[in-house]
């Protein structure tokens, strides 16, 4: 059975079992878009563009 994004995330970053944890580790480090790889960066603007468009 497959685990939850954010776990996995948090998991392949070395964190523990406390996801919120993790993901507040993750957040601040994270100042602005120019943190994030290029390749990276596309991705996302890709599940935006996916997840934000008209049905």
């Amino acid at each position: 059975m497959p685990s939850p994004w954010k776990d996995g995330v948090c998991a392949r970053l070395g964190g523990g079992p406390d996801t919120g944890a993790g993901w507040k580790q993750i957040l601040g480090r994270v100042n602005s878009y120019a943190d994030l790889d290029p390749a990276l960066l596309g991705r996302v603007e890709e599940l935006i563009d996916f997840v934000a468009a008209p049905g």
